[in-house]
């Protein structure tokens, strides 16, 4: 049986009015959620939020997301907030509104995850998600989730 490290975490932050959050490792897996957010539903949120953003030409998302700051965007009637834990798992989290106050719950939730993440009395010096024995490229190297469309391609079989 796993433990969840992170789940009394995710659960406060909705306790103090987050509507969902979710933490989702940089293969795209979702580690941990808590609330209105679905475990299939994390990283199209994430992706989504940057997409769009992207789109918008505001700079580079990646040192922005590094330095700490979290993005945020309203997705049909939902807000979302997207941030970086010690470089090695996105915050997702779903506002309650957007309101200062909502916003500072996530920066909190983030903070508390990289906490954890950076806590060896918890145990979590090797991230809990990651396969025993293998080697990765390291926290620095969280690629940022880009958004794909597949079209199916017909074509004659020979």
């Amino acid at each position: 049986m796993t433990v969840d490290p992170f789940a009394r975490v995710l659960a406060h932050a909705i306790d103090d009015g987050l509507e969902g959050a979710a933490l989702v490792d940089a293969s795209g897996h979702t580690v941990s959620l808590a609330g209105a957010i679905a475990e299939e539903e994390a990283l199209p949120l994430a992706a989504l939020v940057m997409y769009r953003l992207n789109s918008a030409r505001l700079g580079d998302l990646a040192s922005r997301l590094f330095a700490g700051e979290f993005l945020s965007l309203s997705l049909e009637g939902r807000e979302v907030a997207v941030g970086v834990a010690k470089r090695q798992l996105f915050v997702v989290a779903v506002l309650g509104a957007d309101t200062p106050a909502m916003h500072e719950l996530a920066r909190t939730l983030r903070d508390r995850v990289a906490d954890l993440l950076a806590d060896p009395d918890e145990n979590l010096s090797a991230p809990p998600w990651s396969a025993p024995g293998g080697s990765s490229s390291g926290p620095a190297e969280l690629p940022l989730i880009e958004l794909g469309i597949t079209v199916r391609r017909d074509r004659g079989k020979a």
